[in-house]
């Protein structure tokens, strides 16, 4: 160890942004050379490789075949690819590279483009089926949706179906939204709003659009009413809601997970695609978790869905009251949490019927022999006689009898298959599996009374996927049925995608403070995000190593540590995989010992995977964050009144949302644990927040009842809630401003602003698209492509992004694949034998030669265990000048002193998302082996940005950003 602190400098990077207005005329580009100089080439070297995060984006459709069926396409979610065979075959013709994380599939009906919804680059990629053309098997055109600012309008897009060539429907999932595209033109042309959550699956057939909502829900709620009236269904009165913030448990009253009619539940929306006009009234009762949809050439409508026993109608939900004591909640549900269904709707007539739902597996109570869990791709036969449904949590496939919904066959296929494409020309022909997790492609023959029959195994190539084997082995875990006693559901039934399934639970939350007598209900969490958060969960019994108070003894008990950090954090995501599958997961009373030698099923190895895996679900960029990552004013406010004390009346315990005294959301993570303020429960992130409208432990804050009361509150901030418009999560954050307005003296609209533009680890820019066409570099479009190609080099500049660019060009010889990355150290685009300016780039591809489709990629040490994103907060706790946490006030506090995680002596200083000059040291420690060892940090700015509120970030070298920690510059007045 050296004698004092050891210091990393932080230079200020070259760094070059042009004006995004500088127009620049096709003429004049054309007349630049077309060919790199001889100089420029000898100085061309390859980027950098793009890095790697798991971001468990969901698929809807992830594979198709070609109208004739000779060719299958297949998009390979983590390796940012799609992939070509030939069917006869079933050699592999090409692989595309396409953006991050492609996730559905369509073909154009005149059967000449391949259309690919990127989830996390917010875009679809168009790539070129005609045999004929010289480009075939390249992405020819982008479709997305940004303002000037790079913000998108096209989030998360999942399903993408066609109504004709001309026009097509892809699903904006966590917008809510279906995008109306014009295929011709390739730009959104219009929005359907559908009034549920998250849809995903899309099908076309007979002039309609059919659209699925995944989180369509059940409606269950929490049994909260205005007023008690010793019903099932209003157990507890909207006033002793209030007492949540400090006995989030409500000891001593009675709570059941009910079903209150009154809550909408709307699951399949039916458009005419010829007006876009809804057709009826949305389908409700069909399921709760609905993941795919077929539509035979009657209007038969079947969705593949699994639907939730969470609830006092189906066998879970209820208190449980002495004499039977704790523990109910698991041993109702008898392992067996969900149905696992086909639901079919009859849509052939002016509107739709209703739904006949039946379960693919005996009733609860029952053996289930050939489990079918999480019932997600679907198709059906062309004559309409047979389904072929995935069992992705089972690893099968199924045939079922369109008619009655019967099982005729079932065939074992790889792991967590999710998509499936049938080409059929009567009531059975061939089907081809996407086993997602396997990496593999099963063909199948299916008989004409459904009869399954293996035809081959067509192996993946998965030299793009840099998912680490002990990552895709624990994902296998998370999503493998077999995790269950009764086979028929997997840890990721209730965390589907890494997210949650909006549901409240009974399923072994304990209180053991005076006046508790049930077992508790509480609502899932994420798992994205999870390292750096511990202890896990609400209760914060689970993965703890500090031990104290928590949900389960209160503020004023004390439990012992369950794992230690001597080893990192892994021993701690053990004991959450330990207890999941001693508890929801085993048959419950007396749950046995398994192969690991502890109770429940999987292996010491599955389950140190599965421990690993769980830290490593990273959440997708922010979806209203600028490209540029300077947030805007509103966001700005909202950071300056989560952070900092904006005179509201509360008391010592917490005067900021952040308060780290009190143990609420505090920095880094805005996480924290054995919070006094809340009843010694843990303080879960902020991020994610803006796509969960289930957003309390106990589900205090959704109800409908409650929302009704609020609804008339005016000065605290609250957005009333239109039941039309359904479950809306600014709408949900707002209700309990009730009590925090007063309490904090802020308005919720600023705050969630932050939450959709904080930082997750990943740049605003990260993902965008940008082809370069001759269309898209015309006299109409070139200062608009202009200005986006300036944001995304600025993007790479600022080293937050690592630009690359695929496409063909031709140098004289013909077309040819080409690889571009851009390097801002000689401000041109580099690649073998070749060096381009950005004026020459757009040149070729005004002349035709060149058409390139650049990606924000990631980093090259993204994901990297050496390499990981900081963490960075306030080294002091208790209050300062902003109140709890005392944060950095500037000129005087520079240097900061801060608690710092993961911190490299060469990590880059960013302030308002610009890298600056700075230097870092390790106090106390070194930088040795990797990080500063004491995790304490000396951040000294070399020039004091304007005052008023900023913005700090450190990033290892070319990885994943930090969180932002707020400072002040100037009077503390003037941040506030």
């Amino acid at each position: 160890m050296r004698d004092g602190p050891e210091v990393g400098r932080v230079p200020m990077p070259c760094r070059r942004l042009r004006s995004a207005g500088a127009g620049l005329l096709v003429s004049s580009l054309v007349a630049v050379s077309l060919a790199a100089t001889s100089a420029h080439a000898a100085r061309a070297r390859v980027h950098e490789d793009a890095g790697f995060q798991l971001f468990e984006s969901p698929q809807a459709n992830p594979l198709a075949l070609s109208h004739d069926g000779a060719r299958l396409y297949v998009a390979l979610t983590t390796a940012n690819a799609v992939e070509v065979y030939d069917t006869a075959t079933r050699a592999r013709l090409a692989v595309v590279p396409v953006g991050i994380d492609p996730v559905a599939v369509a073909v154009r009906p005149d059967g000449n483009e391949v259309w690919v919804a990127n989830h996390v680059s917010d875009s679809v990629s168009v790539i070129d089926a005609n045999p004929a053309s010289p480009t075939l098997h390249t992405v020819i055109e982008t479709v997305d949706a940004v303002d000037a600012n790079g913000v998108t309008a096209f989030d998360e897009p999942v399903g993408i179906a066609f109504a004709s060539s001309a026009k097509a429907y892809v699903a904006l999932s966590s917008r809510n939204r279906i995008a109306i595209v014009d295929a011709a033109a390739y730009a959104v042309a219009g929005q359907l709003p559908i009034p549920a959550q998250d849809p995903r699956a899309l099908a076309v057939r007979g002039g309609r659009l059919y659209v699925a909502a995944f989180e369509s829900g059940n409606q269950s709620e929490l049994s909260v009413c205005a007023f008690a009236n010793g019903t099932p269904q209003c157990t507890f009165g909207f006033q002793q809601v209030l007492n949540v913030g400090t006995q989030p448990n409500l000891p001593g009253i009675p709570k059941n997970v009910v079903v209150d009619p009154d809550v909408p539940d709307r699951d399949l929306f039916v458009f005419d695609t010829a007006t876009d006009a809804p057709v009826g009234a949305p389908v409700s009762g069909v399921g709760t978790l609905l993941y795919g949809v077929a539509v035979d050439g009657a209007g038969r409508v079947f969705v593949a869905n699994t639907d939730a026993r969470n609830h006092h109608l189906d066998g879970n939900g209820l208190a449980a009251q002495p004499p039977e004591g704790l523990g109910l909640g698991l041993a109702d549900l008898a392992n067996r949490p969900f149905r696992n269904r086909v639901t079919r709707i009859d849509c052939g007539g002016a509107g739709c019927g209703a739904p006949l739902r039946v379960d693919l597996e005996p009733p609860p109570g029952s053996s289930v022999p050939t489990p079918l869990a999480t019932p997600y791709g679907i198709q059906a036969s062309a004559d309409g006689s047979v389904l072929v449904v995935t069992a992705a949590g089972s690893d099968r496939l199924a045939s079922l009898d369109a008619a009655s919904l019967a099982v005729l066959d079932t065939l074992d296929v790889g792991a967590n298959p999710r998509g499936v494409a049938f080409a059929s020309s009567g009531a059975g022909g061939t089907a081809y599996v996407l086993n997602t997790l396997g990496n593999s492609v099963s063909v199948v023959a299916v008989g004409a009374g459904g009869s399954l029959s293996p035809l081959a195994t067509i192996p993946i190539a998965i030299g793009r996927d840099r998912t680490p084997d002990g990552v895709r082995r624990g994902r296998i875990a998370f999503n493998s049925a077999r995790a269950s006693s009764s086979g028929t559901f997997a840890c990721a039934s209730c965390h589907p995608d890494a997210h949650v399934d909006q549901l409240l639970w009974v399923i072994g939350a304990r209180c053991t403070e005076a006046g508790c007598d049930q077992e508790e209900q509480r609502s899932t969490m994420p798992i994205r995000g999870l390292r750096g958060t511990l202890p896990l969960h609400w209760d914060g019994t689970l993965g703890d190593p500090f031990g104290g108070r928590n949900g389960e003894v209160g503020v004023d008990g004390a439990a012992p540590p369950t794992c230690s950090l001597a080893n990192g954090e892994q021993a701690c995501f053990r004991d959450i995989v330990d207890a999941s599958l001693a508890g929801v997961m085993c048959v419950q009373p007396g749950c046995g010992a398994g192969p690991s030698g502890l109770p429940g099923l999987l292996g010491d190895a599955e389950r140190e995977d599965m421990a690993l895996y769980l830290q490593q679900v990273s959440y997708p960029p922010a979806r209203s964050r600028p490209a540029s990552d300077v947030v805007t004013p509103l966001a700005r406010s909202g950071f300056s009144d989560f952070f900092m004390d904006q005179g509201g009346n509360g008391d010592a315990t917490a005067n900021t949302c952040a308060d780290t005294t009190g143990g609420c959301h505090a920095l880094p993570l805005g996480a924290s644990t054995n919070s006094v303020a809340v009843g010694g429960f843990e303080a879960p992130t902020m991020r994610g927040m803006t796509d969960r409208f289930l957003q309390f432990s106990g589900g205090f804050t959704n109800p409908q009842e409650v929302l009704d009361v609020v609804a008339g509150a005016s000065g605290f901030g609250v957005i009333p809630w239109d039941p039309d418009e359904g479950l809306d999560e600014l709408v949900v954050f707002s209700s309990p401003f009730v009590a925090f307005q007063p309490l904090y003296d802020v308005l919720p609209t600023g705050l969630f602003q932050m939450f959709e533009e904080a930082s997750t680890g990943h740049s605003g820019a990260l993902g965008r698209q940008l082809t370069l066409s001759a269309r898209t570099t015309g006299a109409g479009a070139l200062a608009a492509t202009t200005a986006r190609l300036a944001q995304l080099e600025d993007a790479d500049a600022r080293g937050v992004v690592n630009l690359r660019g695929e496409g063909v060009r031709d140098a004289g010889a013909g077309l040819a694949p080409v690889h571009l990355g851009y390097r801002a150290d000689v401000d041109a685009y580099t690649g073998a034998g070749v060096q381009l300016t950005r004026a020459q780039l757009l040149a070729e591809a005004a002349a035709g030669t060149t058409r390139v489709t650049l990606t924000a990629r990631l980093r090259a040490n993204d994901g990297a265990p050496d390499f990981l994103a900081p963490l960075v907060a306030t080294a002091a706790t208790g209050d300062g000048a902003t109140g709890d946490p005392p944060l950095p006030v500037l000129p005087a506090g520079n240097p900061m002193t801060l608690s710092g995680v993961a911190v490299r002596g060469d990590a880059a200083v960013l302030v308002d998302g610009a890298p600056v000059a700075a230097t870092i040291t390790c106090q106390g420690g070194s930088f040795a082996p990797v990080y500063c060892s004491s995790n304490v940090v000396r951040v000294t700015l070399a020039a004091i940005p304007a005052n008023g509120t900023h913005l700090l970030q450190l990033q290892n070298p070319k990885s994943a950003l930090s969180n932002e920690l707020p400072f002040c510059v100037g009077p503390v007045a003037g941040c506030l």
